[in-house]
């Protein structure tokens, strides 16, 4: 049991940074698109903490599915979490951090 709860883990970990992954292509996609002119008011080194709600009203279909596909992730790790009893710490324990899937709206950049 102990070998299942470690790949759970790390199924986990694999999730949280495919999230990551996919979320920054989401940003890459409304930066060179709908939200190009927002996002040269940015300067390089700038920081914002971008949710979901600020790309749901874009017409891009394709950043209309990245969101869909980013709240299943969300879902997914959240029933997955919970149904093993998994703590926040034992998931990149390494990282020292919030559990970042605990969010109403998960916003995690």
């Amino acid at each position: 049991m102990k070998a299942y709860r470690h790949y759970v883990i790390k199924t986990l970990e694999a999730l949280e940074n495919s999230h990551g992954y996919i979320f920054a292509q989401l940003l890459n996609l409304a930066s060179s698109g709908e939200m190009k002119d927002i996002m040269l008011a940015f300067e390089t080194g700038d920081t914002y903490d971008f949710q979901y709600a600020h790309f749901e009203d874009l017409q891009d279909t394709n950043i209309q599915k990245l969101i869909g596909l980013l709240r299943h992730i969300d879902q997914t790790f959240k029933t997955i979490k919970e149904e093993n009893n998994i703590l926040g710490e034992e998931i990149f324990p390494e990282r020292n951090r919030e559990d970042r899937f605990n969010g109403d709206d998960n916003d995690f950049l």
